[in-house]
Order: structure tokens, then sequence, then C-alpha cells
């Protein structure tokens, strides 16, 4: 089997053949001695001398637990996609059209999950069954994505705000049949998250750099100015409910993260000088927070429900980074998406907490 594809699944197993590396196990890289976040997958995708493969993205279900990604990121670039079901993991099939990486995802359901490449202005399509390429809207090609939000197979927005290299896409929502773009106060989001019914968030471009929080309330985009978040320069944006909204970013160049209670925002303090790229629920009322220094020892922040700060250290090097977290529904078990020293470039490497 190994190699092989499983006829009708639209999976093929991971292994190490044409020039696939494939570890199960810490292979590369320092490792610290008892790792907070344990090295589960790495996958070095071909050509192995030069290449930096990452995941960029991981979802988690009850069952199955996605991570996305692309070989020779800011390179060429070429989409992957691993699924690890009952701890198998198993390289999807992804159709042969796109290129670059694939930089963000949004699944409503477990057979219903949407996926945007960085460049090349591609959107998959996973229906439970396999991928395929979604119809494409007029963007122009060579676009550059940063976001999806997915509520249904009737019901997509993605969004590309301009890089320093390449023109971004704009806000654009599918219906089902057809891509409408978006003008107005949403058209310069790079990140949004649904927080309930006809309720969700957006962080983005407004005359400005990352400078724009957005709500978006069922029926348009309006720009949100909190008071306690002047100044704030966004980078990410999480969801978890109506009265639970949390955005990390600076202001004046001091990391700091942002709080909405269903009423008010509020600005908390974050330790270190990095800025919070990713957040995900930790399963108790507290948070991961992603904000990779570049620096040896390679950790993530941890924000317990009380407000007390932690490190949970990935390794003692700092070639080894998670850029992405998950919680895994109903546990505290939580997925990282990463990458992994390799002895040339990097693997994509998947990591588990708990």
């Amino acid at each position: 089997m190994i190699g092989q594809r499983r006829a009708g699944s639209g999976y093929r197993l991971a292994a190490a053949v044409a020039g696939l590396a494939v570890m199960l196990t810490p292979v590369y890289g320092p490792q610290a001695s008892d790792p907070a976040w344990r090295l589960r997958l790495a996958i070095h995708y071909p050509p192995l001398t030069t290449n930096r493969s990452e995941y960029l993205v991981v979802l988690t279900g009850p069952r199955r637990t996605w991570f996305l990604g692309g070989s020779d990121v800011f390179g060429h670039g070429k989409p992957v996609a691993e699924v690890i079901a009952n701890g198998v993991p198993r390289s999807a099939v992804l159709p042969a059209g796109p290129h670059s990486w694939i930089t963000a995802a949004s699944a409503p359901s477990p057979t219903d999950i949407w996926a945007v490449t960085s460049l090349g202005g591609a959107v998959l399509h996973w229906n439970g069954a396999k991928w395929a390429t979604a119809p494409r809207g007029n963007w122009k090609a060579g676009s550059r994505f940063t976001g999806v939000m997915a509520l249904s197979p009737t019901d997509v927005w993605v969004f590309g705000t301009s890089g320093r290299h390449h023109p971004g896409a704009g806000t654009w929502h599918f219906s089902g049949t057809r891509w409408t773009r978006v003008s107005g106060a949403g058209a310069g989001i790079f990140q949004a998250n649904r927080a309930g019914h006809n309720d969700a968030w957006g962080i983005g471009n407004a005359g400005g750099a990352a400078n724009a929080l957005l709500n978006f309330n069922g029926t348009r985009w309006r720009r949100v100015r909190p008071p306690a978040l002047a100044g704030f320069r966004y980078t990410h944006v999480l969801a978890l409910s109506p009265a639970d909204v949390w955005v990390g970013g600076s202001v004046g160049g001091t990391p700091k993260l942002g709080h909405f209670d269903g009423r008010d925002w509020s600005a908390l303090p974050m330790p270190g000088m990095t800025a919070a790229t990713g957040l995900c629920n930790d399963g108790h009322g507290g948070l991961w927070v992603i904000a990779n220094s570049g620096k040896a020892p390679s950790l993530v922040r941890h924000r317990a429900a009380d407000g007390k700060w932690t490190r949970a250290v990935v390794s003692t090097g700092a070639a080894d980074e998670i850029l992405a977290c998950a919680l895994v529904p109903g546990t505290q078990r939580t997925w990282g998406a990463g990458k992994a020293a390799a002895p040339q470039g990097s693997a994509a490497a998947a990591y588990l907490r708990g």
C-alpha cells in the first residue's frame, strides 16, 4: 500500500518514496528533553536539497485533523494537504492546476472545507470525498489571498490584501454560483472569523496598514474604532463567540491583545517583543498565543483564564516553529501546524499538546 492511491478515497499513504522524507517522530533539530509541544509528524517535500516546506493551517475535528500548507514556500510553491485520522497520516490528492501554497482555510463542517492559495488566485474546496478547484472570480491572475471565511457552501468570503510584491485580490463573496466583489469598509480585509449567527469580526487596512477592526452584522461590514484599541496595528483575530473575541497586534511596537466581551473592547498586556500572529482556544478558558521571535528556544505563549502568562517549549532550537494552532473539539488536546528543521530547508510539521 505504501505510496499507492487508495481507490476512491482521495488520499495517499504518506511514505518515504519518490524523494518524500517522512518522520513520525522527531529526527532533525534539537529537542527539549520534555517538550510541552511534541513533534508528531514532519514531511520534507521534494526537492529535498532546497525545499522550504511548511504547514500554515490546521483544522481539527472529532475524527480528522487537516494540515494545509505548501512546498517551496516563498519560492514557486505547490499546495499540500495532509490529514491524520486514527493516528495515521495520509497525503490528500489536490487538483493539479493550483500553485503557490495554502495560506488560509475555513471549515463550516468536516465535509465542507474551503482553502485559498497565497498567490495564483486559487480557491480549493473539499466536499467530504475529494478536493477540487472552486469556480474562479474575476480577480487578477497572481493576486494575493490572505484569508477565507466559509459559513456554508453558498456563503463563502475570501480576502486578499496587498503584499510587498503582489497585489491583493480584495474581498469577494461566493453565493454558491457566482463571486461578487465587496466594496466599502470590507474591501481591505486581511482576515476574518465568525463569532455567531450574523456576526463576524475582521481585521485589515483602511487608509493605513493593519489599522482597521471590522464587524459584519449579516448584511454589511462596518469599521469599529474602540477607544481602548486606539493605535492598534492588528495581526490576528479569533472569534470564539459573540461575547468572546480576541485580536492580536501592537501599539507603538509593543505587543498587546484586545478582547471583546460582547459589550466593550479592552486592551491587555502581552509579554515579549513580538506581536501575536496566531491564537487558539486551550480548552479551559485560556489561549495559546503564537508569537515567533525567530530566536531560540522556540515556544508558544499561554495566557490562562486568570490572565497569568507562561511559556510552553516547542524546541530548544529556533528552526522548529508552530505557525497555527487549533483545539480538538470536546478535548484539551491542541494541534499545531508549522515547520521543523531538516538537513536542507525545512520540513512541514505537525505538533501536539495534551
